[in-house]
C-alpha cells in the first residue's frame, strides 16, 4: 500500500541553515496527527513543502502517491497558515466563493460550496460580513472554512487555536473532532494538551530531524506507568509490598511530593493490575487522592526534545 505521506531523506536548506535535515517519515491516511517541536524545529517548513509552496533542497516528498506540489494534488490539500489574513473590504462569502472557483467550482456550485463550509462551521451569518469587522475568533472560523473548501483529503492546520479564548478553543477543537472521519489532519501546535486532545498520532521533530513518531497512547506509556497521589507520605513497608508484586518493575517516591508514587510495571492485563494496586492501597489504610495511568504528556515531549 502506498503511504499517504512519505518523505525520504528530505532536506530543506536556507544558505548554511538546514530547516529540515534528512527527514524520513511515513504517515497513513485517515489520521489526525500532531506535529510538535520547539521554535525553529522545521514544522512550518514541512507544512510548506507538503503544500508545494516551497521546494526541497534534496530528497523526496510524496503526498497521496504524487510529488508534493504537483498539479495532481490541486484541490486535495487544504491549509490554514497561522494568522492568515482575508482581504479587507470584500465580504467573507465572496472570498470563499473565489477560493472555490480557484479549485474548479463554477458559478452556482462555487456559491453552494461556500455555503456548505460556513454551515459546517456553524457560522453562516459571518458570510455577509467584512473580515475587518470580525473578532479574532470569528476570523479563525472563516479561515478554517477556507481550508475546508472542496472537501480536501488532507488538511494542514498551523496553530489553529492560538490567541483564542477558552470557549472559542473548545469550539474549534470540537469542529476538528467532528471532521476527522472525512479528512486527514496534520496539526502543528505549541499547545501540547490540544495535541493530546484532538490527535491520534504525534510526530516530534527538532532541528529538522525526526525525534519520534508514534501513537499518542504509546508516548503516554499508559500500559506501563502509573502515578498515585496518597493522603500521607509513603511508608517504607508499603514500598516493599509493591516491590514484591511480580508485575511491578520499580516503585519511585517523588522527591518533592513525599505522598506521590511512580509505579513502573509490565503486565499483559494492565487494567487488572490497576485494580490490584488500588485494592492493596485500600487494605493498607491509605486514601488515594489522585490516580492516573501514563506519563505526563508535556513532560514526555519536553524530555524528547531536550
Amino acid at each position: 500500500m502506498i503511504p499517504f505521506i512519505e518523505s525520504n531523506d528530505l532536506v530543506k536548506g536556507y544558505g548554511s541553515i538546514r530547516a529540515l535535515d534528512h527527514l524520513t517519515l511515513s504517515l497513513g491516511r485517515g489520521k489526525s496527527i500532531g506535529l510538535v517541536g520547539p521554535n525553529g524545529a522545521g514544522k512550518t517548513t514541512f507544512l510548506s513543502l507538503l503544500c508545494g509552496f516551497i521546494r526541497p533542497t534534496s530528497g523526496n516528498l510524496r503526498v497521496m502517491g504524487h510529488t508534493a506540489g504537483s498539479r495532481a494534488l490541486k484541490g486535495r490539500i487544504g491549509t490554514l497558515p497561522q494568522d492568515v489574513p482575508f482581504m479587507q473590504g470584500i465580504p467573507v462569502f465572496a472570498q470563499l466563493t473565489l477560493f472555490a472557483r480557484l479549485q474548479g467550482f463554477a458559478g452556482k456550485d462555487a456559491r453552494r460550496e461556500s455555503e456548505r463550509v460556513l454551515q459546517l462551521l456553524d457560522c453562516r451569518e459571518l458570510g455577509r460580513q467584512f473580515p475587518e469587522t470580525l473578532s479574532f475568533g470569528q476570523r479563525k472560523k472563516v479561515t478554517l472554512a477556507q481550508a475546508l473548501v472542496g472537501q480536501p483529503d488532507l488538511v494542514l492546520l498551523d496553530e489553529p487555536t492560538s490567541g483564542l479564548d477558552p470557549v472559542a478553543v473548545n469550539g474549534v477543537r470540537a469542529i476538528i473532532r467532528k471532521l476527522r472521519d472525512g479528512h486527514s489532519f496534520i496539526i502543528s501546535s505549541h499547545n501540547l494538551e490540544e495535541i493530546k486532545d484532538i490527535c491520534e498520532e504525534i510526530v516530534v521533530i527538532n532541528k529538522g530531524k525526526l525525534v519520534r513518531h508514534c501513537a499518542i497512547d504509546d508516548l503516554l506509556e499508559k500500559n506501563s506507568y502509573l502515578t498515585v497521589l496518597l493522603d500521607r507520605p509513603v511508608e517504607p513497608s508499603l514500598l516493599q509490598t509493591f516491590e514484591q508484586m511480580p508485575a511491578i518493575i520499580k516503585v519511585s517516591p517523588d522527591r518533592d511530593k513525599t505522598n506521590q508514587l511512580s509505579i513502573y510495571f509490565k503486565s499483559d492485563n494492565p487494567d487488572e493490575l490497576q485494580y490490584e494496586i488500588l485494592d492493596l492501597l485500600r487494605k493498607s489504610g491509605v486514601v488515594v487522592n489522585e490516580f492516573s495511568r501514563g506519563t505526563a504528556f508535556t513532560d514526555k515531549v519536553v524530555e524528547l526534545v531536550s
